[in-house]
């Protein structure tokens, strides 16, 4: 089950996917992705606490895309590590493969249908994120580092 204690421990390892990150995917844009999917997963009657830790994770394999130029797929590589913190911390079968679903989907440029309620809540909130103000300015960012 996933409860504080749990998100808490997946928040402190996602983090340190995040040390050195570009502008444009760094902490700060996970925290907004996870308030917003928070906000759209109670509208939408998902898993709260399984978006929460989907938001958490769900750009953890940005930095090796960057690094390798769009060689690897982020959300593929996220969807991977994650199964591996999951595992680790004894979370149950099904919810992982939920949230590592969520990863996988929450991309658009990738085969991954976005199947449940909670996938389609990350996705929406990270879509989100790249509108308006803020989603210029990471638009730039982006740019600027490819």
């Amino acid at each position: 089950m996933l409860n504080k204690k749990i998100i808490k421990k997946i928040e402190e390892e996602a983090r340190k996917y995040f040390k050195g990150a570009s502008g444009c995917h760094d902490w700060s844009h996970v925290e907004r992705v996870r308030s917003l999917a928070i906000r759209i997963a109670r509208k939408e009657k998902a898993d709260v606490p399984m978006v929460e830790a989907a938001a958490l994770l769900h750009d953890i394999g940005r930095k090796e895309e960057m690094r390798k130029k769009g060689a690897v797929c982020h959300a593929e590589k996220g969807a991977r590590a994650a199964r591996v913190i999951l595992g680790r911390l004894g979370i149950e079968k099904e919810t992982i493969d939920n949230i590592s679903h969520s990863i996988l989907a929450h991309r658009y440029h990738n085969s991954h249908l976005v199947a449940t309620a909670e996938a389609r809540s990350l996705f929406d909130a990270d879509k989100l994120d790249s509108l308006g103000a803020i989603g210029v300015g990471r638009i730039f960012l982006f740019a600027g580092n490819a």
